[in-house]
């Protein structure tokens, strides 16, 4: 008469995941005044709206987990977000066994081993999918705000390149500017 025996198999698995999404484009700016000039515009205001400059030249902005890196010579723009934790898995499975016929005790708690392992890796998978999902959430909602505020900059830095060109051009007599509609009005004497 054979025996049946219940063997219970418990494992845990404890990951750092990860969920990253990342963006680039490019600014639109005018050649008004030569690169340099119009790349270090850019860098100033900036510099005014919370970028800190980076050893390589480049313009970084951090708001919790996405990163804004703007390239004023270039007017490369790459907008990051990240996402991550650290996870505990945990699953347990029971299987039977009988003391008479078919594979021991050991080999039977190796399979239910293995395919706990499986599932632990397919929630992991899972995680992960949810971290991604949240980054490019996260993503998106950096872009809506951004997108303004970079335009706003470009009007500015282009108000500026062309107040600086009137004058390179001959006596600026009058300037009016209307902030509301962003219409600038320059009255050059050459």
């Amino acid at each position: 008469m054979s025996r049946a025996y219940r063997i219970t198999v418990k494992e845990s698995l404890t990951r750092e995941l990860k969920g990253s999404d990342e963006i680039a484009t490019k600014l639109e700016v005018l050649e008004i005044l030569p690169p340099e000039q119009m790349a270090g515009l850019l860098a100033e205001e900036l510099k005014k709206r919370g970028f800190e400059e980076q050893e390589d030249g480049t313009l970084i902005r951090t708001d919790g987990k996405v990163t804004v890196c703007i390239e004023p010579c270039t007017g490369e723009v790459t907008v990051r977000s990240e996402s991550g934790e650290t996870v505990t898995l945990e699953a347990k499975r029971d299987a039977t066994g009988y003391d008479d016929i078919g594979p021991g005790e050991k080999g039977i708690r190796e399979r239910v081993r293995e395919q706990i392992k499986q599932d632990l890796e397919k929630k992991a998978e899972r995680e992960t999918e949810r971290l991604q999902t949240q980054a490019t959430r996260g993503l998106e909602q950096k872009l809506e705000e951004l997108q303004p505020e970079l335009g706003a900059v470009i009007n500015k830095i282009t108000r500026e390149a062309l107040k600086h060109k009137a004058q390179q051009m001959g006596s600026v007599k009058e300037i009016s500017e209307d902030e509301e509609t962003g219409n600038l009005t320059i009255k050059v004497e050459v």
